[in-house]
């Protein structure tokens, strides 16, 4: 028998991971260690790859035992052996790509194009790969960004058009295409803000108007939600958050340990608690105060928390019919995967 009429392994499934799959994130793991115990990263550094690697430990399901894996090669050393990358320190060059680089990147991308007009998404992300290798040109990484939204990969579609956006700030249908995957998130606050500045750049595109219409509309009934689960002066502060998850969040817990060890914060509480007996203004006063506070001193773990109220009203706002009304890929134009 051929090894394509060999049975192939069945897929895991959701949330299972395979021992190959712990054993790379042990090998990243212990990248990180090795980095810290070669005393070659900050005091900042090694309190965020301590977050990561309890992050890793947990997403990855990884005990003691898992570590009894160890790689032959440290993942450092394979990847630069795979990519054939010089040794560089600080900023990667962009090495300027020859006249047939850019030829053959050209052809790899419009393939790519053609693999998106049949709905081939896969294959057309290897295509967009290929020629992202030879020439790193931003309208690769927004086409690959179309395909990564077809597969509901919103995070990746996000991140080609934040790269496409370093490499061409001026490039509206970025700001249009990482509006949509923010939408499709329910993030439409940072939606909204991405298809104003690409209405900025391309004001006669009609579609990036239509698209704002929706992300505002979303925006505002979250805050009419929150406002009706709310108190007066605190609208919907904890509607609908889901406390068991955060407590589960191993990042989450480390900057709430992180918060309650912070000094300004610790006074901030303390005015909180101790003015329940001069009314509730004083309660609402000394609670936008500390709002404020952890804005400035713990902007991650705002985002979090912001994150938490928007995914639980979009939770209950798609219980409701008529708020189905999302941006999508149609209103782009041109289509995904012509440029």
């Amino acid at each position: 028998r051929s090894m394509a009429d060999a049975p192939q392994p069945a897929a895991p499934s959701v949330g299972v991971l395979t021992n190959n799959e712990k054993n790379l994130a042990v090998s990243f793991i212990q990248f990180i260690r090795h980095k810290v115990s070669a005393n070659q990263c900050t005091d900042d550094q090694i309190e965020a790859l301590e977050v990561a690697v309890q992050c890793l430990e947990s997403a990855f399901a990884l005990n003691d035992a898992n570590y009894a894996f160890q790689p032959s090669k440290s993942l450092l050393a394979l990847f630069t052996g795979a990519e054939g990358l010089p040794e560089t320190v600080g900023a990667d060059p962009l090495p300027e790509p020859t006249p047939a680089e850019i030829e053959r990147a050209n052809v790899l991308k419009e393939e790519g194009n053609d693999l998106m007009k049949g709905s081939n998404f896969d294959d057309a992300i290897q295509k967009y790969n290929e020629a992202i290798k030879l020439h790193r040109d931003p309208i690769y990484f927004c086409n690959r960004a179309a395909a990564y939204c077809r597969l509901e990969q919103y995070d990746l579609a996000i991140q080609d058009c934040r790269t496409a956006l370093a490499l061409d700030p001026n490039y509206s249908k970025a700001y249009g295409r990482m509006g949509l995957a923010l939408s499709c998130q329910n993030r439409y606050d940072q939606a909204v803000e991405a298809y104003k500045k690409a209405i900025e750049l391309d004001p006669s595109q009609e579609s990036y108007k239509n698209n704002l219409k929706i992300a505002e509309d979303k925006v505002r009934e979250a805050t009419e939600a929150r406002g009706a689960a709310g108190v007066p002066g605190m609208p919907g502060m904890f509607g609908g958050m889901d406390f068991g998850s955060m407590l589960n969040n191993p990042a989450m817990m480390n900057m709430a340990n992180t918060l309650m060890n912070d000094p300004n914060i610790q006074n901030m509480m303390g005015q909180l608690m101790g003015q329940g007996g001069g009314g509730l203004q004083n309660i609402f006063q000394a609670g936008q105060e500390l709002a404020q506070q952890l804005a400035t001193t713990q902007p991650d773990l705002v985002e979090q928390l912001r994150g938490q109220f928007e995914a639980a009203n979009a939770s209950g706002a798609s219980q409701n019919p008529s708020n189905q009304n999302k941006p999508n890929e149609n209103n782009q134009d041109p289509p995904a995967g012509t440029q």
